[in-house]
């Protein structure tokens, strides 16, 4: 023992020794009390008399908190020397010494861990309580870490009286916000309650004494009248001939003030203020009988309320919790809840996976099942589960989220495998699109960095910086994807702007066509999907605006158009024979028949169409819409004539070209042509597809039925995860 201890200290330091002593009792072996010994040596030694806030020393303090860890929560010798230790200095060579036993491996993980978690920024604490829960379960692979600072807590709660009232009332909330939720979910009742109590107690003293004060009156009041509930149901149950127990108890001040604010109603209203257990010991084959023969004996005695009355035997909860609850009024015309339930039942619910905390009402707990259920095994088994911790058997929560913060401390839950830029457009859109790395827990990284829970990051931004394609592939979260997906859309039309001036710069060299003919001109001959497609490929240099000028003057006369006869499909030339059916063309009120599909516009039904007679093909169809309609109705009115679409004939169809442009992913080909061919029903004629960093541009070349059929399937395309543009092309060459 240390030089300079007085008596009283040396009387004080072995007190504190055979306490812990006693509270672990059997569950540690002759060999590993010595080393329980050798570490309640170096806790005394490192700590010295060190102090908390609320003077309380630290030696005293992990003395209280591994003798809770043993006796309340049953856990073994690494969690015990874990808790003795979780303070003393990581360098210390007595710590680094006694943390090489071969027995004790796992505790310097466990420490490391609780140092952890109390260095999390709690600031914001009120804010965040659901995330923080999680953020905690997360960090923890290994459940003692969570009991041994839940143990923490409680001590370090039973001793802030000696704090200054703000401290008290800080303290007190960050622990009814964090640490009684985490014992809840963890199923440690006992401590979830003390810690409520004492939350409730030391943040709103008043409310907490005046509670106190009329449950203990109406307690004192009600000795009698409980009784006197009991006594008949025991004679009916006994005359039944079951075999049963009856506990009784009286809410919690704390509990009874979470009744009072969550349901907004009196105290006089809080019904449920004495409950009754009836524990019936019954055959499994025979207990739900059983129980039905209890409620019976007891709606016969006491009159019950309807409305409260809930059958959890006959169809558990999906948790499993089996329990028939009903409130009766009692004899002296007080409401009185009953519970009844058989053994297996009432162990079931309160160490099974139907535990308290799961049939309380909490949502999208099923996920955690699995994972409670192992840590249930720790509570019932601590000697038995300590070795399978020692063999590292992981316990993680299914949970697929990390909890990372901001410098400011507040907390941000994200998926797991969430970068520095999905935090980033977590924060803010404007941070997300200027970022450009982060640092992260004081360390620069770069965007597409990892992050884990408990992370602080801060994000470091450019006014250079924008989103870029490469971008969707360093992100994971929707949020993410769906802000840089519209930047980038936003960018091509703010690029397709810079084209459009480049385009009007070169075409007020020329003053012999329209603008609108300009455009049509270089549509078709780049077999481009539209002005966009044209402004944006000028804007980047895909095309060279030297080119401008020398293919609108090269274009050929009407007189000299000949189009290219490029080879057709057989279901091609059948396509065009089937339009003479379809098609009415009118000069000087007669019909002339004799005409083909003009392959410059390709019309289907459905479009407005004009007939013009050329030097040596006859007459051809063009749309209104056609890139040379305006200047061969213009120029050559006299070989325009009027034409109209037919009634339409059964089983003609049309051949019709969609340009598709988008982001490339794996299995869009794939994608597409299963859309057109089995959801849509149409015939493929012909799907090409063009990849260049990231993204794709394509053609398909499908048989439709008129214009609507062709709306209708790029309404489809759109409507495919990746394409962004699909639009009708003016021409199929």
């Amino acid at each position: 023992m240390n030089q300079g201890f007085t008596a009283k200290d040396k009387q004080f330091v072995l007190s504190k020794y055979k306490e812990l002593i006693l509270a672990v009792g059997d569950s540690v072996s002759g060999p590993e009390k010595e080393l329980l010994k050798r570490a309640f040596l170096v806790a005394l030694s490192e700590y010295g008399r060190q102090t908390y806030m609320n003077n309380e020393s630290y030696f005293s303090h992990a003395v209280d908190v591994a003798r809770i860890i043993s006796a309340k929560v049953g856990m073994g010798l690494p969690s015990i020397i874990s808790a003795l230790l979780a303070k003393v200095n990581a360098d210390s060579p007595q710590l680094i010494e006694i943390l090489n036993h071969k027995e004790l491996k796992e505790c310097r993980q466990i420490i490391e861990n609780l140092n952890k978690i109390s260095k999390l920024p709690t600031e914001k604490l009120p804010q965040n309580s659901e995330n923080f829960v999680s953020l905690i379960l997360s960090l923890s692979s290994d459940v003692r870490v969570l009991l041994i600072k839940l143990a923490d807590r409680l001590q370090y709660m039973r001793n802030i009286q000696t704090l200054d009232k703000q401290s008290q009332i800080s303290i007190a909330t960050e622990t009814a916000n964090l640490y009684a939720p985490l014992a809840h979910k963890l199923g440690l009742y006992r401590i979830k309650s003390e810690l409520d109590e004492l939350s409730l107690n030391f943040s709103k003293p008043i409310i907490y004494n005046e509670l106190a004060e009329k449950i203990r009156e109406i307690e004192y009041n009600n000795r009698d009248h409980v009784n006197q509930f009991i006594a008949p149901i025991t004679t009916e149950l006994t005359k039944q001939n079951l075999k049963f127990i009856i506990k009784n108890r009286i809410k919690s001040v704390a509990s009874v003030y979470s009744k009072l604010t969550k349901q907004n109603i009196p105290f006089e209203e809080v019904y449920d203020l004495f409950a009754i257990r009836i524990i019936l010991d019954s055959d499994k084959n025979l207990e739900k009988a059983d129980c039905w023969k209890a409620y019976s004996v007891i709606t016969n005695l006491y009159k019950p309320e309807p409305s409260r009355m809930r059958d959890w035997i006959t169809i558990p909860r999906l948790n499993g919790y089996e329990s028939l609850h009903i409130t009766v009024l009692g004899p002296l015309g007080k409401w009185i809840e009953v519970q009844i339930r058989s053994k297996r039942m009432d162990e079931e619910a309160e160490m099974g996976n139907a535990a308290h905390w799961r049939y309380k009402g909490h949502k999208s707990d099923a996920e955690n099942i699995e994972w409670l259920n192992k840590i249930r095994k720790i509570l019932e088994n601590p000697i038995e589960t300590e070795v399978q911790l020692s063999e590292r058997e992981e316990l993680v929560s299914p949970d697929n989220r990390i909890y990372v913060f901001t410098p400011e401390g507040d907390l941000k839950k994200l998926k797991t495998g969430s970068s520095v830029l999905d935090f980033a457009f977590e924060v803010h859109t404007k941070i997300g699109s200027k970022c450009s790395g982060a640092r992260v827990n004081g360390k620069i990284v770069p965007l597409k960095h990892t992050l884990k829970s408990g992370d602080v990051v801060e994000v470091i931004t450019s006014k250079n910086q924008n989103p870029n394609i490469d971008w969707l592939g360093w992100v994971i979260t929707s949020r993410a994807k769906n802000k840089i997906k519209r930047y980038l859309k936003e960018a091509e039309f703010q690029q397709a702007e810079e084209g459009k001036i480049i385009f009007k710069r070169k075409l007020s060299q020329i003053k012999s066509v329209t603008q609108d003919e300009a455009i049509n001109k270089l549509v078709a001959h780049f077999k481009l999907s539209g002005p966009l497609d044209l402004f944006q490929r000028l804007a980047d240099n895909r095309i060279e605006a030297t080119q401008i000028k020398e293919i609108i003057l090269s274009v050929p006369k009407e007189g000299e158009i000949k189009p290219d006869k490029p080879k057709t499909s057989k279901s091609d030339q059948l396509a065009g024979s089937r339009t003479s059916d379809n098609i009415i063309v009118v000069n000087e009120s007669s019909e002339i028949e004799g005409y083909k599909l003009a392959r410059c516009c390709n019309p289907v039904m459905g479009d407005e169409i004009f007939g013009f007679i050329t030097v040596s093909d006859g007459i051809k169809i063009h749309r209104i819409t056609c890139p040379n309609a305006a200047r061969m109705r213009s120029r050559y009115p006299y070989r325009s004539m009027d034409a109209k679409w037919s009634t339409k004939v059964e089983g003609s169809f049309f051949i019709a070209t969609v340009r598709i442009s988008g982001f490339d992913q794996l299995g869009i080909l794939n994608t597409i042509t299963n859309m057109i061919s089995q959801e849509l029903r149409m015939d493929v004629r012909g799907i090409s597809l063009d990849s260049k960093g990231g993204k794709f541009d394509g053609i398909v070349k499908v048989s439709i039925k008129d214009k609507k059929h062709l709306d209708f399937l790029i309404k489809k395309l759109l409507s495919i995860k990746g394409i962004i543009k699909a639009s009708r092309m003016a021409s199929i060459y």
